[in-house]
């Protein structure tokens, strides 16, 4: 389920990915595109991935005796709790609380763009920081000068950010960043001289290279898409429960499943030689 006309631009990639787990268990399966507005009551599917951000649109399947799988929420971000329902959102409390780890005061520059991610995850840092905020198109770039940076925003806007330090002489101590600009967009088109003060949380680890070469033979992405790697770690939980395998242990993965959400572990990486590189954590 997922409003077609929002994700009109990734639903080919969503879908093929999808494809691309079932076809790499060599599994029979039917795979059924319906509008998130749809009327639950004309769906007759046990297992239903609902892709949506916003965390009020669970309610709108709280009388639903479906399974239903959430790969865009984290159980975090919602009071409601069904043993029907199963949340694959980034755990992006614990990617900030280990980012933190970096820094030795409690003062952050923060820089946000008006997505949903980018506010929630401004939200969580004022938990951790006093917290300096720009808008990604106002920043005061000298007060980026021997400060800690949070990068809230997606990959082309966060670009244009480390192309400005670099092209400005700013000097930030470091330049943190969330799963949300964990993408090869960056080294593709900054500076290496820009990349070298970024420091990036990742949770996706490990996904099986047999998986990611079907997804990349089907024009989609594992490896650096998390929407993907969650809905497919979910789609493992789908099949394990339908043969009767291990309902925690997601083993495609090497990942848990506890209380209904996916037990991420984070990582974090710098940009080395045109590659992300795993650096020893804090």
């Amino acid at each position: 389920m997922i409003n077609k006309q929002k994700f009109k631009k990734y639903l080919p990639s969503i879908i093929n990915s999808l494809n691309a787990y079932f076809i790499y268990k060599h599994a029979e399966y039917n795979l059924s595109v319906y509008d998130i507005n749809q009327t639950n009551q004309a769906l007759k599917h046990k297992n239903i991935i609902v892709y949506t951000y916003d965390p009020n649109n669970i309610k709108n399947f709280i009388n639903d005796n479906n399974n239903f799988y959430f790969p865009m929420i984290n159980k975090n971000e919602t009071n409601i709790t069904k043993p029907n329902f199963y949340f694959g959102g980034i755990n992006y409390i614990s990617q900030i609380k280990k980012l933190s780890q970096l820094t030795d005061t409690n003062e952050t520059v923060i820089i946000n763009d008006d997505t949903l991610t980018s506010k929630l995850l401004f939200s969580i840092e004022n938990r951790f920081f006093n917290t300096i905020p720009f808008k990604w198109n106002q920043i005061n770039y000298n007060d980026l000068n021997n400060s800690y940076v949070f990068l809230n925003t997606a990959p082309q806007k966060s670009i244009q950010i480390l192309s400005n330090i670099y092209y400005k002489n700013i000097n930030p101590i470091l330049i943190l960043s969330t799963q949300i600009n964990y993408n090869p967009i960056l080294i593709a088109l900054t500076q290496p001289q820009a990349l070298t003060k970024l420091i990036l949380a990742n949770s996706i680890i490990n996904p099986p290279k047999e998986l990611v070469d079907i997804d990349l033979l089907l024009d989609s992405d594992i490896k650096f898409n998390w929407l993907n790697y969650s809905a497919n770690i979910l789609c493992n939980k789908i099949y394990n429960t339908l043969t009767n395998s291990d309902l925690f242990f997601m083993n495609d993965f090497l990942i848990f499943i506890f209380n209904n959400q996916i037990n991420y572990k984070t990582e974090l990486y710098q940009i080395v030689f045109n590659a992300f590189k795993k650096i020893s954590s804090p």
